[in-house]
């Protein structure tokens, strides 16, 4: 497959938002696929995968005439610093990919999050600079130039260029915002805890389950975005009782739960009983669904993972419903129960 097929492709299906089948986990959708919820999956074909880029072909007139516009502005830049901000075309990437020797492997699930990012109009022009040294060579921003062609979208940027070779060493020494930082910023309170519950809540509605693998995991701007159009999730977590959740869970995923069952009854007083008696232990009886799912997330505490411990809460739910008495309620992993109301 040619560089230029690879690209029109990946444009095709990020901008039609189709599911990508070429990469699954175990689980899928929820139980009796009561989401009908189909937003854009992640899928592209990194065009390298450990073999090195094509050069710019001289048949292809909009990279050559990006290459021109660039050797031009390299020239300029032998004698001082310059910058300006520009439009970072697929052309002008592809050429400054070209000029990419020895840098750090690229990240393909970065560069899937800033494409679908910048395919959904959610790529923020923030000053942050591509840089090119003066020796003509890419410092800094080849996981946005491979994104611009995965996307097959311009963005704007900065352009710096006439910095020395040597200094992209001491480039991205900073702590690194997270999204809890970015809730944070935006007013929120127990941002940290916001951001891992509006995670977990995102992927259970676009993927049916919790993953820790970096590819089912929300971008930045995905989460921020769910939480504002979204604000029964901030609820959600507000009514999470600090003491003693952390034993049961933690906040984020009782928040997820709390969710969940209000999203399938809609009735607070009945999902504040159920979590009330999940994270107290309160009124339980012997066989209880509720006792049973308290005693194990406990037991088996820092040992289950996220999507374990939201099956087995999401378990009693439904047996706790139907007035079931357990002894045993299964973790089965992948897809998550449907929830009854």
């Amino acid at each position: 497959m040619t560089a230029k097929a690879t690209q029109t492709d990946v444009s095709v299906l990020l901008k039609n938002n189709v599911r990508a089948l070429s990469r699954k986990e175990k689980g899928g959708l929820p139980e009796d696929s009561r989401q009908e919820v189909y937003p854009m999956q992640t899928v592209m074909d990194i065009e390298a995968k450990g073999k090195k880029r094509e050069p710019v072909r001289s048949d292809n007139s909009p990279d050559v005439s990006a290459s021109i516009w660039l050797n031009r502005k390299i020239e300029e830049a032998k004698f001082k610093v310059i910058s300006e901000v520009v439009e970072l075309t697929p052309a002008l990437a592809r050429v400054l990919l070209s000029r990419n020797p020895d840098n750090r492997k690229i990240s393909q699930t970065i560069v899937e999050n800033y494409a679908r990012d910048i395919a959904n109009g959610a790529w923020a022009f923030n000053g942050e600079p591509i840089i090119i040294s003066n020796t003509g060579k890419l410092n800094d921003g080849q996981h946005r130039c491979e994104a611009v062609i995965a996307a097959n979208t311009s963005i704007q940027t900065v352009l710096v260029l006439g910095t020395d070779r040597d200094s992209r060493l001491t480039i991205d020494q900073g702590k690194t915002r997270m999204t809890g930082d970015y809730l944070g910023m935006n007013g929120h309170v127990d941002s940290i805890a916001l951001a891992a519950a509006a995670n977990f809540i995102w992927q259970y509605v676009n993927h049916g389950f919790i993953s820790w693998t970096r590819g089912f995991r929300p971008t930045k701007s995905e989460v921020l975005a769910f939480v504002e159009s979204h604000p029964n999730v901030v609820e959600s977590l507000a009514a999470i009782p600090n003491k003693g959740a952390d034993a049961i869970g933690g906040r984020a995923i009782l928040a997820f739960s709390y969710w969940v069952f209000l999203q399938a009854c809609g009735d607070k007083t009945t999902v504040d009983l159920f979590i009330d008696s999940l994270v107290k232990g309160s009124n339980l009886v012997p066989r209880s669904p509720i006792l049973y799912a308290r005693n194990r997330l406990m037991a088996e505490r820092g040992r289950l993972r996220p999507n374990e411990k939201a099956e087995l809460i999401l378990r009693a739910w439904n047996a706790s419903r139907r007035g079931d008495k357990v002894s045993n309620l299964p973790i089965k992993g992948g897809a998550l129960p449907a929830v009854e109301r």
